[in-house]
């Protein structure tokens, strides 16, 4: 079988995607034979239904960064060990590489894959749903089938795995916006130590900081008495965050502590630069 080939960086229609994908397929199903059971092509290209001239669509399909594809392969052969899942990543990687830079493969077992199918999985789901298979051995082509008859549908139990996945995810979010604060002192710790490296002054211990601050900077009127405050505020914070004392951060204050950064980075840069 010839698949067409472009010489654009990304194909322009999802005809040309899909003979990319085509290619993966034929390639993949060469080199790994019965390894392999489905290969399936699915994400935005696959159910926008692209028309020409409905420009939204077409830029993502021209400049989207990646094709999904999921390879179903057979975790339940005999020669399946380390040294053959290894030889799989290798060449799934050669290939992909070789054919396109946009290909984007996940790989899932067949066990896991109807594992998912008879939970009801809602990922699994939307792939059933949306995805175009390429190459079908049986178990993706079964699969839409059962969904199509209402065979496939969300368990109790995924039900209740998704639900348990809200705390846990607002925990993360909660550490996420302290990680970022914590960040963000280091960005004013690191602004100010520059700012005095500038001026050959070398501080023995974080905690000189401020005061070296104090008595060469601020003084001397090379930076304002405002972000001695604000380079003050930030250690404090940073001290409470690092040691435990202070656990979450909110939204609107680090929405705050975001532009007072930025506003001391702006400064630093330019009293570096007039001298």
């Amino acid at each position: 079988m010839q698949f067409r080939k472009t010489t654009k960086e990304y194909a322009a229609e999802p005809g040309e995607i899909e003979d990319i994908v085509k290619h993966f397929a034929a390639e993949m199903t060469k080199e790994l034979d019965v390894l392999v059971k489905s290969v399936v092509w699915f994400g935005s290209a696959v159910s926008g239904g692209f028309r020409p001239g409905k420009a939204g669509l077409r830029d993502e399909i021209l400049f989207g960064s990646d094709i999904d594809v999921l390879i179903i392969f057979d975790d339940m052969i005999n020669i399946l060990n380390p040294e053959v899942i290894t030889a799989y990543r290798v060449v799934t990687e050669r290939i992909a590489a070789k054919i396109s830079r946009r290909l984007h493969v996940t790989t899932m077992p067949i066990t896991k894959f109807w594992d998912y199918s008879l939970k009801g999985d809602p990922i699994l789901i939307n792939m059933l749903r949306d995805g175009n298979a390429v190459y079908d051995a049986g178990c993706f082509g079964m699969a839409k089938k059962m969904l199509g008859s209402k065979k496939v549908k969300p368990s109790r139990e995924i039900i209740w795995i998704y639900l348990k996945r809200g705390p846990m995810s607002i925990s993360n979010a909660k550490w996420n916006m302290r990680e970022a604060v914590l960040d963000l002192y280091w960005a004013v710790f690191d602004a100010a130590h520059s700012a005095l490296l500038h001026h050959e002054i070398v501080p023995d211990t974080p905690e000189q900081l401020v005061l070296l601050m104090k008595h060469h900077l601020v003084q001397n009127g090379i930076i304002h008495k405002k972000y001695l405050s604000l380079v003050s505020e930030f250690m404090n914070v940073g001290k409470m965050l690092m040691s435990g004392e202070v656990q979450k951060v909110s939204g609107d204050h680090y929405d705050r502590y975001r532009k007072s950064a930025e506003d001391f980075m702006h400064v630093v840069k330019d009293i570096i630069k007039s001298r």
